[in-house]
């Protein structure tokens, strides 16, 4: 990230939500969003990452906006005598647009992890000392081949022991664990995990003479969590009781996640389960594999799969052997 982009970033926030930054709403005018730029500056001295902020010249703000305007497609206005503003109407967060502001707020949130401790709390995660994530990020880029010693558990392929060469090819973090899926001409395309399971990996200077294309997006478009199976991918239907629906309609399921019915009494003070209007339904197309039952099972009796019948009877296997342990 670099100190233009975050001056932009910041740019944009400001004019949209200036009562955030303790200005008033709807007009912020040049003074103030200058000022609001040197405050956060001054809250964070020393920190190189935020000099360019105070690089905020009338001309440098006029072709900030310029920039937001070609590369996020928001316009933002000047009323005269008034200030800057941006029209609801005008601010439409499309797809791109809510991944850069999640990916800046992440960054921060891993730039400043010592300095916002007293107020932030992240989940730790299990990577390996042996990992050195910008390196390896290089060597995806720069198609370096890699050498990894690896020791699998169960769920690897049943403890599977893997030392060989592999093309990295995508880094992938879910439920606070990180993933490097890679390719060997022999074993295919492989998720190692890592953590602890990585006793040894290493960037060589060879670059790849047949590189594997890949596309995480292609790749994991029918699954849920990290593993790839055979088996077809179906669309799921499921019920959802109307104090979680609002939560799966903000967090989807999945990508392809579809409302078929929302709750008809979507607030309730009581949970009655048998009460048939509180309960909405949606569907996913995925495989319905190990990570997605274990994904439903997160969500307790608030949500129930009503279809396909295979898919209902595979759940009610893995709540029956669940139910046997406490009889």
């Amino acid at each position: 990230m670099t100190s233009e982009f975050l001056r932009r970033y910041y740019v944009l926030r400001i004019i949209k939500n200036p009562e955030l930054y303790g200005l008033s709403k709807p007009y912020v005018t040049y003074e103030e969003l200058k000022k609001a730029l040197e405050a956060i500056v001054k809250r964070h001295n020393d920190d190189s990452l935020y000099e360019k902020l105070e690089s905020n010249s009338r001309k440098t703000i006029n072709r900030d906006i310029k920039d937001i305007r070609s590369f996020n497609n928001i316009q933002i206005k000047h009323k005269r005598f008034s200030g800057y503003y941006v029209l609801e109407e005008d601010f439409i967060i499309n797809d791109d647009l809510k991944e850069i502001f999640e990916k800046t707020e992440l960054y921060l949130l891993h730039h400043h992890a010592h300095a916002w401790k007293d107020f932030v709390t992240t989940s730790r995660t299990s990577l390996s000392p042996f990992i050195d994530m910008v390196a390896l990020i290089n060597a995806i880029e720069c198609q370096y081949l890699i050498e990894v010693d690896y020791k699998g558990w169960y769920d690897d392929n049943r403890f599977q022991k893997i030392k060989n060469i592999f093309q990295p090819l995508h880094i992938k973090e879910i439920n606070n664990a990180w993933y490097l899926i890679a390719h060997n001409s022999e074993i295919g395309i492989y998720a190692l995990c890592l953590d602890n399971r990585i006793n040894g990996l290493s960037i060589t200077n060879r670059v790849c003479k047949n590189p594997v294309p890949f596309n995480d997006s292609e790749y994991f478009k029918n699954s849920i969590g990290i593993l790839k199976s055979d088996i077809p991918p179906t669309w799921i239907h499921i019920q959802v009781a109307n104090h979680h629906f609002k939560y799966l309609e903000s967090n989807p399921l999945h990508h392809s996640q579809i409302i078929v019915s929302r709750p008809q009494d979507l607030d309730t003070q009581d949970l009655d389960y048998s009460n048939t209007r509180i309960w909405g339904e949606l569907k996913i197309y995925v495989e319905p594999s190990y990570e997605f039952f274990m994904q439903i099972l997160r969500y307790n009796r608030w949500v129930k799969i009503i279809s396909p019948l295979h898919v209902v009877e595979e759940m009610k296997v893995h709540i029956g052997c669940m139910s046997d342990y406490y009889n």
